[in-house]
């Protein structure tokens, strides 16, 4: 056996090996950028959440509470709010806040399969503060 006829051999092991560590760097960047957005988002609606329990202490008024809620969201996040995205429980004076994002991938925003993961909904409840 030649030099030659293994050098086609170790050729294509390097390509398939290639072919492997970019995948692999696309699935990392791709689930890292959908944990960054579950962290984001998470974030924003805990803040949101314990905004609208405390400004509804305050007020005793859920819409005005929820606008405060709203407001909290920075807008910059491409964060959306669906209809019923703030609930508060009168009773207890706790706000339940309800965001959605849509993340942005390098692949797995187009693979059928995959495509789930990337939409992040989270719902997160506040309570008012004690003081």
């Amino acid at each position: 056996m030649e030099l030659h006829d293994e050098a086609g051999l170790i050729g294509k092991a390097l390509v398939i090996w290639l072919v492997l560590l970019a995948l692999l760097v696309i699935a990392v960047i791709d689930a890292g950028s959908i944990v960054f957005a579950n962290i984001q988002v998470s974030d924003a609606a805990q803040t949101a959440a314990s905004t609208a329990a405390n400004t509804y202490r305050e007020t005793r008024d859920i819409e005005v509470s929820c606008k405060a809620a709203k407001d909290t969201v920075p807008e910059d996040e491409d964060i959306d709010f669906p209809k019923a995205f703030c609930e508060i429980d009168t009773g207890s004076g706790e706000a339940t806040v309800k965001l959605r994002r849509d993340v942005d991938t390098l692949v797995a925003g187009r693979l059928g399969f995959t495509k789930d993961l990337t939409v992040v909904e989270i719902s997160e409840t506040g309570r008012p503060s004690a003081l």
